[in-house]
């Protein structure tokens, strides 16, 4: 039977596949990643002391994994507000090429006397 850091290793190393992994579809990624770091809290909270000199050795691996694990996410996360910004850039581009004189519309026919 696992320990809870032991299985809490296990369950951060899975999340650290999944976001490394490109060959799925990205938001079946986040989903399976979202459920996994439901489950892996749940075993963090389960993690109690005394610790035994093995629990301790998973313990520091536990932290590695953590800080790799942390650095895909905000990877994926970089990845999301890009796609993001280059779609409202598509989208503008669209609007702009449908309606090139839109911009000017709004000018026209104004007349500006500086005189007082």
């Amino acid at each position: 039977m696992m320990n809870a850091v032991e299985k809490c290793v296990e369950v951060t190393e899975e999340i650290i596949a999944l976001a490394k992994s490109v060959s799925m579809d990205r938001d079946e990624v986040i989903g399976e990643i979202e459920r996994l770091l439901d489950q892996r809290s749940e075993w963090v909270s389960k993690i109690i002391k005394p610790f035994s000199s093995e629990d301790q050795i998973n313990g520091k691996k536990l932290i590695a994994l953590d800080e790799e694990m942390t650095n895909q996410l905000i990877k994926i996360q970089m990845d999301i507000q890009r796609d993001m910004k280059e779609l409202e850039r598509r989208k503008l581009s669209a609007e702009r090429y449908a309606n090139p004189y839109a911009a000017t519309e709004q000018l026209d026919g104004i007349f500006y006397d500086k005189r007082k």
